[in-house]
Formats: C-alpha cells, sequence, structure tokens
C-alpha cells in the first residue's frame, strides 16, 4: 500500500459504508467527522457519496483516527463491528454541540442539536464530575476575553449540573440570548459574584447576586489544536 494513495481499494462505497457505520457508532455526523479529522468537509462528503473513489492514504489515515478505528478497520469490513467494540470499551461518549459560548463579544444561540459524540476515558471522566454523560456538553469557544486560559476555537468540557456557583471557576453564564464563558469570583461573606475575564484588556463587571447569574454550566476540560 503506497503512501499517496490507497493503491488496491476502488470500492468507494464499501469505503463509505464502514466509514457510516463507524460513524453511526461514535456518533459522528459529516461536520464533525471533518472537524475531527483536520480535513475539508467536502473531501469527507466526496468520500461518503463514493465520489472519490480513490481517496488518500492519509486521508484515510486520519478518518480512522477520528473515528477511533485502524486503517484496516475502514478497509477490510469484517473488521469494523469488534474494532467498535475494542474503542468502545471503557470510553464514555459526551455530546458535543454547535453552540459556542463566546469568549469576547457573545454570540446568539442558534439551535442547539447535538451534531456528534467526543469520547472520554470513563476513569478520567469518573475523577473530574460524578455528572452523567447526558448532563454534560462539548462545546467550542469563541472570541479572545478567557485568553490565555481559553484561546478562540478551543474545545470545552461543561458540567450542566453545577448551576449554582459555589466556588470560584470558569463558568458558561447565560445574558438573554447571548451565552458566554466567564470567570466567577464568589464573595461568600458579601454573597456576590463578580463576573471577570482573563485577559486584561476586558475590564470585571460590578458585583452581582449570585441569584442574578444564569449559570449553565462549569467548564472542567479543555482541548486545543497545536
Amino acid at each position: 500500500m503506497g503512501n499517496d494513495r490507497i493503491g488496491r481499494w476502488d470500492m468507494a462505497s464499501e469505503l463509505a459504508q464502514q466509514i457510516r457505520r463507524q460513524m453511526e457508532a461514535g456518533g459522528f455526523n459529516q461536520k464533525s467527522l471533518a472537524r475531527a479529522a483536520g480535513l475539508n468537509e467536502t473531501a469527507v462528503r466526496d468520500i461518503l457519496i463514493g465520489k472519490s473513489r480513490h481517496p488518500r492514504h492519509d486521508t484515510v489515515q486520519k478518518l480512522a483516527a477520528a473515528l477511533g478505528c485502524s486503517l484496516v478497520d475502514l478497509i477490510e469490513p469484517r473488521g469494523a463491528p469488534a474494532a467498535v467494540e475494542r474503542f468502545a470499551e471503557g470510553l464514555v461518549f459526551v455530546p458535543t454541540y454547535e453552540v459556542a459560548a463566546a469568549a469576547g463579544e457573545g454570540i446568539i444561540i442558534d439551535g442547539e442539536h447535538a451534531t456528534g459524540r467526543l469520547a472520554f476515558r470513563h476513569d478520567w471522566l469518573r475523577s473530574v464530575t460524578a455528572a452523567k454523560p447526558e448532563d454534560l456538553a462539548v462545546i467550542s469557544v469563541r472570541g479572545d476575553s478567557m485568553y490565555p486560559t481559553l484561546a478562540d476555537g478551543d474545545t470545552i468540557l461543561v458540567d450542566l449540573t453545577q448551576r449554582t456557583p459555589a466556588r470560584d471557576g470558569v463558568y458558561i453564564v447565560r445574558f438573554g440570548e447571548f451565552v458566554l464563558v466567564k470567570r466567577l469570583h464568589i464573595d461568600p461573606v458579601r454573597r456576590q459574584v463578580t463576573i471577570s475575564c482573563d485577559n486584561e484588556n476586558y475590564p470585571p463587571l460590578a458585583p452581582v447576586d449570585p441569584a442574578d447569574v444564569d449559570v449553565a454550566g462549569r467548564v472542567i476540560w479543555v482541548g486545543r489544536r497545536i
């Protein structure tokens, strides 16, 4: 098998079928798979509809890595079910959403439907939160107001059960139609919450009553592309 193209694979529909099977097992759609693999969505679409009959070897490798399987699992149909079982063992799948938490000017929520799932090790996830997978959400960050803690384009894991800010931390806060990611400083003596940014160019807001802060969840993990 060459390094530039998959020379012996000319059954585009079979390849597409195996990719779709892995996508279904991992909770991916076309857009989320392209993002996870670092590929153009058009390239993924062409493979899925059989238009790309001789995809590049490295392209299929990237798809396999994003799907959590091996290259053989995609080009050998009989290997796919076993691969899914091996991959799923010991993992927890958390839903991903199109909603982006703004770390800047704010972004209007335009549909909170799940677009896929991201896998985390069960033992690691239990070490950071007691929440069930359905009470967690993976979303992206927009803007630079939380830099350097969070950068534009970062992926964050949010615990949706932590809606009462009992301690300092980074939270998802709702302001009307806007969803913002901000740092909350809790003053239990004065019963006040200060909403601030980690970027020095953004001044903190005046302290407010905790009851006036609509918290959607607490950020417990961040992922970033280097």
